[in-house]
């Protein structure tokens, strides 16, 4: 098959790799014989993809095509629809020249793009249309007036909608209402770098990965592990960078827990991979998680976790095989789960995880439900 995949931007240090699990994506499909080309736009006033304008060029034997335009900021209600998706459509027409008409059109992040308008012409031509949804304002329900307007247009004429949890697709289902488009749920893949490794460390270790940002409220996995902890053979290691950085960091020093507990900041794939794969045990204490990709990348390394019930690949996933959840409110519960994981981590079995994860995030068993999409759309075209 022909696909487009539409992402948020080009991965890039200077936009926080956004577009990075789309791209992903996009090579995913084209590993798996299909001829793929990847598309994205910079609707700014001063960040751009590379240089300004369109162009083109290839990663990886992915066919990129970008746009940057300088573009009035996004600040409801000034979101200027019919310039932003005539930007797009003519973007679509240059790229349509060079690369010809696809079969499947594959939008990610679709309420946050905003494009219904510019994709409907591809729709008429017969083009099948996918979108999959990851936003949390999706997930949360908190889409404005406009955001929620161009979203509900998408489902006049898509011909299917993915969502990598059960929640984010509950919430697609509240905030559209009734729809005849199908709506599958297909999880996020697990990247083939985070398996499981030989491990000889002294002590306990908790890890914990993320945006630092409070949603994710880094500061109570590090109370809870103080008030448990302190003075014990037993370490936490925070891994990502944000907002919340300094704070959790003057935290640390607050509690007098340097020696305990340390702050890492982000780090390559690679590394990420193997300090997780060294750990005993992964904490997830975030109030919401569209999916939470590190839980199932802990799983792929066979290392147990303990996380909270509102994460999407807890709540569609869960084995008490694979370790412990706890309510996001709950912060002597938390601790409880923290302690009995400690005292109690050599009922896990690595192996059982690991192959658990295999089974349901690897590459191989995510494309295959997402080319059951694609072919039941194509399927659906023909009759």
């Amino acid at each position: 098959m022909k696909i487009w995949v539409i992402g948020r931007s080009y991965p890039e240090p200077g936009n926080n790799m956004s577009g990075s699990f789309e791209l992903e994506q996009a090579k995913m499909l084209q590993k798996n014989g299909n001829e793929v080309s990847y598309l994205c736009c910079s609707l700014h006033p001063n960040k751009k993809i590379r240089r300004w304008g369109y162009q083109r060029w290839k990663d990886d034997g992915i066919k990129v095509y970008s746009d940057s335009e300088r573009f009035f900021p996004r600040i409801s209600p000034f979101y200027f629809l019919k310039r932003r998706n005539c930007i797009w459509s003519r973007f679509f027409e240059q790229v349509k020249k060079e690369d010809g008409i696809p079969d499947i059109i594959h939008v990610h992040y679709p309420a946050m793009l905003m494009i219904a308008d510019a994709l409907y012409p591809y729709h008429k031509m017969g083009v099948k249309v996918v979108i999959t949804e990851h936003w949390t304002k999706v997930l949360s329900q908190s889409l404005d007036r406009t955001e929620l307007k161009a979203y509900r247009k998408y489902f006049e004429y898509i011909d299917s909608c993915v969502c990598v949890g059960s929640p984010l697709a509950n919430s697609v289902k509240k905030l559209v209402g009734d729809t005849r488009t199908p709506i599958h749920i297909v999880p996020n893949v697990v990247d083939s770098e985070f398996k499981p490794m030989h491990s000889n460390h002294e002590g306990f270790e908790f890890i914990a990965v993320g945006r630092l940002v409070k949603v994710k409220q880094f500061d109570q996995i590090i109370r809870a592990f103080s008030d448990c902890f302190r003075g014990k053979d037993a370490h936490l290691l925070i891994i990502g960078g944000g907002e919340e950085y300094n704070s959790l960091k003057s935290l640390i020093i607050k509690l007098s827990m340097e020696k305990q507990i340390t702050l890492e900041g982000s780090l390559p794939r690679k590394e990420v991979a193997e300090k997780i794969a060294k750990a005993d045990c992964l904490v997830c204490y975030s109030r919401f998680e569209t999916f939470g990709v590190p839980i199932i990348e802990a799983w792929a390394c066979g290392i147990p976790t303990t996380a909270t019930t509102t994460v999407a690949a807890v709540i569609d996933n869960f084995d008490k095989r694979l370790g412990v959840k706890v309510h996001y409110d709950n912060l002597e519960e938390l601790k409880e789960k923290m302690i009995y994981m400690y005292e109690n981590i050599s009922l896990f079995d690595k192996k059982y995880i690991s192959e658990f994860a295999q089974e349901r995030f690897s590459e191989h068993a995510v494309y295959k439900q997402i080319d059951g999409v694609y072919v039941n759309c194509m399927k659906h075209y023909n009759d």
